[in-house]
This record gives structure tokens, C-alpha cells and sequence, in this order.
């Protein structure tokens, strides 16, 4: 446009000059048709940046939608978060009968496999879970007790997999008291103070000296420590089900005569005013307690209700005492039996709570402790290892909740005295090896049961266990 101006002004001087010589138009022409193609020029070139502009803008909208997408689909992936445990063990078995017989299987291989889910629902809401497949190599077998609520996923049995946890953690109120909700397949398992063994974090809340299985229900936690100034100082009340009377299809309001185990509990923990500690005392019990034995295991059995069972319990533990590097801990517990008169038929024998006579009511009382301690040493070459020491003990007629134990031998259930040492050599932050020897020596027949009298080990119990010695190695990843 400026040049066109110039070009007329131009123009006008050579008329007003009366120079109409055709040379300076042509002149004139000839300059008017170089700006025409200037202006072309100027006019494709600014098209071009302006496609050019179009198609930068394009990619980054591109790549803005591609990143959008992405964060979308990541939010639906990561709603539950997975973590893998993994476990190979191999362990060395050595049985002494109550008449002297021995036997043992010094080559039992087992892979164990749990998916821990995560999941933050809303602020004050979250889920966790777990899933287990837990088998002997090469083995489709499935544990005859398997079947039973609590040790589904617990023992090895075939490559099934199992619903070990699933809750909601609910919390219903914030503030001075605050109070917590936990819905459905509660952290029963794993107990303290099985953590120091397994070389993790406290994974459940109950001692496992009295409780260690799978269980339903609803716990509600109540926070102490605003209102007492005692760290950690929690309140639990709790309801479940050991058993429920179903009968396949058409379970709804069918009772079979038998009525539900039905379980209460209190749990009152407290820390101690020193780090890593923690205490707690409770109390459970368990109403019309069923005789559910497998009947591939000893015969033709007939389920009944056959008494209560009630569990008081103490326990106290130090993780890094002192920052000694010295983890310590005790429990304590009493079972208190009460048979209700009842028997069931299991082959030729019949049997009730903790007896073999019909129409016995008297409480059968029992006690077990378990104390130990492990030890980490400062070397970092070796990754810090660890070493370990427990011993517990449970009278004639001591009784537990622990037959959904994910150790094989079930040790604390032991009316005698048992005895464990191992090693703990840790690889990395996720793995480690174990190595351990477990010494069992029953004083009494029918360690973890509930049925049947307990019996002093006599020459005439061929088939009865005296004594167990188990060496085993473990490899152990988790992440």
C-alpha cells in the first residue's frame, strides 16, 4: 500500500511536469507490476505462516489430548493399587509318634502367592484386600480343611485362589474421639508379633498367640489418645461369624438345626511412652461353637453346636528397644472351654468341647504364653542381618483360634512347649532368605482342635503326634 502511494505521487509529478514520454510509463508499468508481484509474494508467504501456525497449534492440542488421555486412563487403572508378596519354601519334617514310630519328608516344596490391593475411596473411606494361592509343588491336592472359613488360603492345598482380605475402613467421625468402621474380611491374620519372623511391619491388630485366620465382620475402632494423652490408646469392639448355617441353594432361612457361632470382642491397646511399643489386653468370646471336622479325616462326621468358648488375653511388645536394635515381646492367654453336654459322631468315637463324655458341662480351662525377641546386627555388607529366638507353651487344656495359621505346624496351638530359632539374611529392600528349625514337643493329644479330650502321650496312641522337628529355607520377595 505504501509503495502504491509512492508510485502515484510518483505519477502525478511526471504529469504535472508534462513528461508524457512513453518510456517513463512504461516505466511506471513496469514498476507497478514488480509491486503486484512483491505483494503476491508477501501474501504467499504470510498463507504459509499461517499454515504453518495452524499446524503447531494442531500438534499441541495433539499432544495436550494425548496427555489428558492419559492421566484418565491412569485415574481408572490406579483407582486399587497392587502389591505382590511371593514366597518359595522348602521344609524338612521329622515325626515321632506317642509309641516311638517315626517318619519324616525332608524334600516339601511350596510356592505361596498374595495380591495386596489399595484403594483410597474419599478422604475418609478406603479399601484394602488381599488374595492368596498357596500349594505344594506339583501337587492338585486340595487340604481336606481347606473348606473351613478361616483356612481358606492359610495351608497349602491346590492352585486356588482365595479372598484372605477384603474391608472397608470407614472413618465415621474426626475430632477429640474419633471413630472408625471396619467393614467385611477383617486384618485378622499375621497378628502381632508374627512381624519380627516374617520381617515386615505389623500387618494385623490381634495377638496371634489367641486368633490368626480368616474372619468376618465389623470392628469398630474408637481413638483414644486426644482425651487420655496415652499414645496410641484405641478402644475395639467387634462382631463375626465363625460359622453360619447355609445349605447350598437354598440357604435363606434354613438353619439345620444348628445354630451360628457367633463372636464378640474387646480389644484395648495402648503404647507404652516408649517408641515401638505397644500393649494390649482383650477379651472374646465365641457362642455355640460348631464341631466341623472334615469327614475324609476321620470318618462320617455329623455337625452340632457343642459349647462356648471364651479367650483372655495380654500382650506387650518393643520394636527397636532403646534403638538397641533389640525387638522383644510376651503374650499371655487363657481359654476358657464350655461344653454344653453335647457330642457328635466322628467314626466310633464320640466327642464334644475339649471331651469324650456325653453330657459333660464343666469348664475346661487353659493357658499358653510365647515370648521371644530378634536381634539386628549393623552390617551393612551383609544388609543387616537378623537373628531370632520364641518359645511358647500351652497346658492340657489350652485352646486357640489359630487353626488358619499360615505356619504349617501351627505351633502356638501346642499343648507342650515349642521352640523356633532362625536367621534372617536380607538381599535388598524387597527381598530376603530364612532359614529356621522349629522344635514341637506335644504333652497332650490334639493340639488345635476342639473336639476330644485332651490326653496325656501314652505308648497305646500309635497314631498320636509326640514330637515334630521341621528345618526349613524361605525366599521371600515383596513390593
Amino acid at each position: 500500500m505504501k509503495k502504491t502511494i509512492i508510485l502515484s505521487a510518483l505519477a502525478a509529478l511526471v504529469v504535472s511536469s508534462h513528461a508524457a514520454d512513453t518510456s517513463v510509463q512504461a516505466q511506471i508499468d513496469e514498476l507497478k507490476s514488480k509491486i503486484e508481484a512483491l505483494q503476491k509474494a508477501q501474501n504467499e508467504q504470510m498463507s504459509k505462516q499461517a499454515v504453518q501456525v495452524s499446524k503447531t497449534e494442531t500438534t499441541r492440542v495433539d499432544e495436550l489430548e494425548d496427555r489428558i488421555d492419559k492421566v484418565e486412563t491412569a485415574s481408572m487403572v490406579n483407582k486399587i493399587n497392587w502389591g505382590v508378596d511371593f514366597r518359595t519354601r522348602v521344609d524338612s519334617f521329622k515325626r515321632t509318634a506317642a509309641d516311638g514310630t517315626q517318619s519324616s519328608n525332608n524334600d516339601v516344596w511350596s510356592n505361596r502367592l498374595r495380591l495386596n490391593m489399595s484403594s483410597v475411596i474419599t478422604d475418609d473411606m478406603k479399601f484394602t484386600g488381599r488374595v492368596v494361592m498357596y500349594k505344594n509343588w506339583a501337587d492338585s491336592y486340595a487340604y481336606p480343611y481347606s473348606g473351613m472359613d478361616p483356612m481358606q488360603g492359610r495351608r497349602p492345598s491346590d492352585s486356588s485362589i482365595f479372598v484372605d482380605r477384603a474391608y472397608v475402613d470407614w472413618t465415621v467421625l474426626k475430632g477429640q474421639v474419633p471413630l472408625a468402621l471396619t467393614i467385611g474380611r477383617q486384618p485378622s491374620s499375621d497378628g502381632p508379633s508374627h512381624q519380627f519372623k516374617d520381617n515386615t511391619v505389623r500387618k494385623s491388630t490381634y495377638s496371634a498367640l489367641s486368633f490368626d485366620g480368616g474372619a468376618d465382620g465389623v470392628v469398630a475402632t474408637v481413638g483414644l489418645s486426644k482425651i487420655t494423652s496415652i499414645p496410641d490408646m484405641a478402644l475395639r469392639l467387634g462382631y463375626g461369624k465363625g460359622y453360619q448355617q447355609n445349605t447350598g441353594a437354598s440357604y435363606v432361612g434354613a438353619s439345620g438345626g444348628i445354630a451360628d457361632t457367633k463372636v464378640v470382642g474387646a480389644f484395648l491397646d495402648a503404647g507404652l511412652g516408649i517408641a515401638g511399643s505397644l500393649a494390649q489386653i482383650s477379651a472374646v468370646k465365641a457362642t455355640n461353637v460348631v464341631s466341623n471336622t472334615p469327614p475324609t479325616t476321620l470318618g462320617v462326621s455329623t455337625n452340632a453346636n457343642i459349647g462356648d468358648v471364651s479367650l483372655y488375653t495380654a500382650m506387650v511388645e518393643f520394636t527397636n528397644l532403646a534403638n538397641s536394635n533389640l525387638d522383644l515381646f510376651a503374650h499371655y492367654a487363657m481359654s476358657v472351654s464350655s461344653p454344653n453336654g453335647v457330642t457328635s459322631a466322628y467314626g466310633p468315637y464320640n466327642m464334644g468341647l475339649l471331651t469324650n463324655t456325653i453330657g459333660d458341662t464343666a469348664e475346661k480351662k487353659g493357658h499358653a504364653y510365647w515370648v521371644g525377641g530378634r536381634y539386628t546386627f549393623e552390617n551393612t555388607m551383609l544388609n543387616n542381618p537378623r537373628v531370632g529366638l520364641e518359645y511358647n507353651h500351652g497346658s492340657q487344656n489350652w485352646f486357640s483360634f489359630t487353626q488358619g495359621s499360615n505356619d504349617v505346624t501351627n505351633k502356638l496351638a501346642t499343648r507342650g512347649n515349642a521352640t523356633e530359632a532362625y536367621y534372617i539374611q536380607p538381599i535388598n529392600r524387597y527381598a530376603y532368605l530364612r532359614a529356621g528349625a522349629q522344635i514341637i514337643n506335644y504333652d497332650y493329644s490334639g493340639s488345635g482342635m476342639q473336639i476330644g479330650a485332651p490326653t496325656v502321650m501314652a505308648a497305646g496312641m500309635p497314631t498320636e503326634l509326640n514330637k515334630l522337628t521341621n528345618y526349613y529355607l524361605l525366599f521371600n520377595v515383596s513390593y
